[in-house]
């Protein structure tokens, strides 16, 4: 018993994590309650279709759809924090202009940035207001967000508290480039933004076909959901399908 508890509890927990980088704050009951209302629709509709069964298949289908879009669409908080990047330095470079230190100046700066964004660097001047090195703050925040644009301001933050100097220019700097590269990425995902229509559209047609054929009471949906072989290749041609797709989301992100 204690260890399904602890798988339940892990999956509901990678569940929200999804969630969190799609950009949804969810608490871990609004996670349960959620999956709860996808796997009773999908219930729902299966048992219309082909009784027990169908039910069983039908929850496994829209809970899979949902974890998969929730997949989909993971990368959403972080190009959130990216696009609000620029304007939380120029607030810290404004700050520093008018002679506050570096760490009153991320204080304020953070009090005024909103969420995603708020929510990371509010930890930060968090950790500064009790006292806490900037330099060491900084770092740690560098060493969390490496690899990203977040990571780089961290980068230029923690170098400015141990550089003198003229550090607003040196933030500034920082700020214009990152504002050009999520310019710049913004437009190759707009150039790529049919292609990810059309991959969406092929990998969803024939869910949506299955799905509109079964609703009108097609006879092929009684042997889908009711005999061995149809649910097996209700399971193999789901799982190509959801390959698929995976593929060509793969492919099309390589070009970003």
């Amino acid at each position: 018993m204690t260890r399904r508890r602890t798988a339940i509890t892990a999956v509901a927990g990678w569940v929200q994590t999804m969630a969190t980088q799609a950009d949804l704050t969810l608490t871990s009951a609004q996670v349960w309650r959620g999956m709860g209302a996808v796997a009773l629709l999908g219930a729902g509709f299966g048992a219309l279709q082909a009784g027990a069964v169908g039910a069983l298949v039908g929850t496994v289908v829209f809970v899979v759809g949902a974890v998969v879009a929730l997949r989909a669409n993971r990368h959403r908080r972080d190009r959130a924090i990216e696009t609000q990047l620029p304007g939380f330095l120029e607030a810290v470079a404004r700050g520093l202009r008018t002679g506050l230190q570096l760490g009153p100046a991320v204080v304020e700066a953070a009090s005024s940035t909103p969420p995603p964004l708020h929510n990371e660097v509010a930890s930060l001047a968090d950790d500064l207001q009790r006292g806490f090195r900037s330099a060491d703050v900084f770092d740690r925040w560098a060493r969390r967000r490496s690899g990203s644009g977040a990571g780089l301001a961290a980068a230029a933050m923690a170098f400015a508290a141990t550089a003198g100097g003229a550090r607003a220019r040196a933030i500034d700097g920082v700020a214009a480039t990152l504002r050009d590269r999520s310019a710049l990425e913004l437009e190759v995902r707009s150039l790529t933004s049919q292609a990810r229509v059309s991959a969406m559209m092929i990998a969803a047609l024939p869910v949506g076909f299955m799905l509109l054929s079964a609703g009108v009471g097609d006879h092929w949906a009684s042997f889908l959901f009711t005999t061995r072989l149809g649910l097996a290749i209700l399971a193999g041609g789901l799982s190509l399908d959801a390959i698929g797709a995976l593929w060509m989301r793969r492919i099309i992100d390589s070009r970003d």
